[in-house]
């Protein structure tokens, strides 16, 4: 059984998500330091100079400890695999994860070569930070404790070691739970245990945690906000897009009442998303930044979740016998944009209108 503080949180991405719970815990519970896993540049930069860290309320630079593959990881059995990248990216890191071997919990550190006591993917639960609601069950292919989070965390992440997080005190929201839920896993997998650690360590560390039964219900809700992401990458964070959301938003409600999917309500939301909203300056941080989808294409990354957010709407009405015209219209262009490297703004507004009305009308002419 764990005990609280004695987890270890072995974080995969570096990037707004996994860079500022790492920098967090690292900066809140230096006794039980978490593992950030990177790559290429982003680790030299870390290993270099740490990680910083921007609020409106505070700007540090925290040191973490970097790991660049499962090797240097040197994983044990109290930790805890936490999948911080996009979701378009969690097959890989998944695969790369899988199989690596465990230590047991009280292992020498010293011993340079120590027994596993199993794989990554048979004993250590992983947790996927990731929108959409696709990664868990990627994950529940290759592990056998899988467990979900909806993310509400408004950060920016432009350069490499460093982040943005544009509200404070708090740094953001976790709503958690096992996957599936806990009515259909067997007792003992151990995850009635880790999900209250998890609670604690985080919210001593200016998150706030939610555990739930069934957090696939606000994985979905937290989808429906999601659409409008690609609209961002594409038109810019200032552009009139409300309207556009608007429509994305209803046809996936449709595409879930079709499919028989409940999601969490407004009210429900705003008992616990805390000030997730409440977002404000943060010294040296542009105004005009978008979330998540727009930083890839502001970053030139060349790809984009689109495909796992306005693209799951596309796949759950195919399945259900229909089609969602306007969000595979979106997913689309935003892919189309994102493999281009063309930067965020690029599509006029009118064009997007146009793209719109045009898929709506093709479908209803069928």
């Amino acid at each position: 059984m764990c005990q609280a503080g004695r987890v270890r949180y072995v974080i995969v991405g570096a990037g707004a998500i996994g860079g500022t719970v790492a920098a967090r815990l690292a900066q809140h519970s230096p006794a039980h330091p978490p593992l950030l896993v990177a790559r290429n540049a982003a680790a030299d930069t870390i290993e270099r100079s740490g990680y910083r860290l921007r609020s409106p309320d505070d700007d540090v630079t925290v040191r973490v400890e970097v790991a660049r593959t499962p090797a240097d990881a040197r994983l044990r059995a109290d930790d805890v695999l936490v999948l911080a990248t996009k979701t378009h990216q969690a097959p890989a890191a998944l695969q790369a994860w899988v199989d690596a071997p465990v230590l047991a919990a009280d292992a020498d550190p010293g011993d340079p070569d120590p027994r596993p006591v199993g794989t990554a993917g048979d004993l250590l639960p992983v947790l996927a930070l990731t929108n959409g609601v696709a990664a868990e069950r990627m994950a529940l292919r290759l592990f056998r404790r899988v467990l979900g989070a909806c993310v509400w965390l408004p950060a920016t992440h432009l350069v490499a070691g460093e982040t943005a997080v544009r509200i404070a005190p708090h740094s953001g929201t976790f709503i958690v739970g096992s996957y599936p839920s806990r009515s259909t896993r067997p007792p003992d997998d151990g995850d009635g245990a880790v999900l209250p650690t998890l609670a604690a360590d985080w919210e001593a560390s200016t998150f706030t945690v939610h555990v739930v039964d069934d957090v696939l219900r606000w994985k979905h809700r937290k989808l429906l906000q999601n659409l409008a992401n690609a609209l961002q990458a594409l038109a810019g964070p200032a552009a009139p897009i409300a309207s556009f959301a608007t429509r994305l938003v209803a046809e996936a409600e449709d595409v879930y009442r079709a499919s028989g999917i409940a999601w969490a309500t407004d009210a429900e939301e705003d008992a616990w998303r805390g000030n997730v909203f409440d977002v404000r300056p943060v010294p040296g941080l542009p105004d005009a930044v978008g979330g998540s989808s727009w930083q890839s294409v502001a970053r030139g990354d060349g790809s984009i979740e689109t495909d796992y957010l306005n693209g799951e709407i596309v796949l759950l009405a195919r399945l259900a016998g229909g089609d969602a015209p306007l969000n595979a219209a979106v997913q689309r262009l935003a892919r189309q944009a994102a493999v281009a490297r063309r930067p965020p703004g690029s599509t006029r507004v009118d064009e997007l209108a146009r793209a719109l009305d045009l898929a709506e009308s093709a479908w209803v002419r069928r």
